[in-house]
Order: structure tokens, then sequence, then C-alpha cells
């Protein structure tokens, strides 16, 4: 072992800060070129607050691909409804119209877990074993047990995939039983 454990965590930690000055940073750069007229001092603080809630409500609750799909529609919806109000208006209760865009996010998130959530892990397309129905498949060879590089929670959702450890493999020509020949077709 060349480094202590300590070494790690304080390596994370040190990202994390990053992360947060850097996510500050933003904050305020495009708090200036998006919200630059006259508005109550903690809008934007409470547009990114909102912002970040939904993404940790992606990140942990949206697991399906129903929910995939609907979730980050639902929302653009709610926050350019919201911001089509905030342009239009020259002097508006944006502070008071926060509220109702809350709420409506709220709306989103409970319908989301109720309605396509609590489904798909009932007829066991997400369990312990498959934690999301969508994945990104990448074109390019990558190890199964390492986590992926951070930029490639850029990338779209474009797969379907089973765990490695349910698909099984024919010893003879390494095809799946489920596959196809091209004779097949």
């Amino acid at each position: 072992q060349i480094h202590p454990q300590s070494h790690l965590i304080w390596a994370h930690v040190s990202k994390i800060l990053l992360y947060y000055v850097m996510y500050e940073a933003c904050q305020a750069a495009w708090s200036v070129v998006v919200y630059a007229k006259s508005i109550p001092e903690a809008l934007p603080v409470w547009i990114y607050g909102m912002a970040m809630i939904l993404e940790y409500f992606s990140m942990v609750f949206v697991r399906s691909a129903l929910s995939a799909h609907f979730f980050p529609r639902v929302c653009l919806l709610y926050f350019l409804g919201y911001h089509l109000y905030f342009y239009s208006v020259p002097y508006g209760f944006f502070d008071v119209a926060l509220i109702p865009l809350f709420l409506f996010l709220v709306h989103a998130m409970l319908y989301t877990i109720l309605a396509f959530e609590v489904s798909s892990a009932a007829s066991g397309v997400i369990s312990v074993e498959t934690p999301r129905e969508v994945y990104n498949k990448l074109s390019w060879p990558e190890w199964t047990a390492q986590l992926p590089s951070e930029w490639t929670m850029f990338l779209p959702l474009n797969a379907r995939h089973i765990p490695v450890h349910d698909t099984v493999a024919d010893e003879v020509n390494d095809t799946q039983p489920n596959d196809a020949s091209p004779n097949e077709i």
C-alpha cells in the first residue's frame, strides 16, 4: 500500500469541495446572465436549489424507463412555464410564483414514484440486481467491475441492459442464447 486510506478520503472531500465552489461560481455567473432584471435577492438561490433537489431525486428515484422518459420532460415544462412568466412580466410576483412551481415539481416527483417506480419495482424490472432499467451503452471497451468515468453521466440513456451475472454464455461460440444468427433473421 503506497498511500494511507486517509489520502483517498481527503481526495474525495477535496473533490466535493471543488465541485461545490464550481457550482457556486456557475450560479453567480449564470444569475447575472439569465436573471439580469430587477428580481428578489434570493430568487436564483431558490431556483438553483430546486434544480439541485431535482438532480438528487433523479439520481436516487428515477430508475425505470418510463420515469427517465417522463420526469425530465415534465420538470422542463414546469421550469419553462415559470420562466415564461418571468420574462413576460416586468415586475411580477416572482418569489410568490416559486410556490406553485415547487408544488408542481413535488407533484411530478410523487407521480413518478407512485405511477412508474412502484409498478416497475413490483414487476421486477427494477431490483437489487438491476437497479436501473436503462443505461449508457458505450461504444468502447470498459471493464465491467470498474466505476464509469464521471464524464459519462452526460451521455444519453441509450440501452437496456441486464446485469453481467445474469447472462448465460454458450461455451462453444460465445453467443447469448437469445441472440439470433444472421441465417435465422
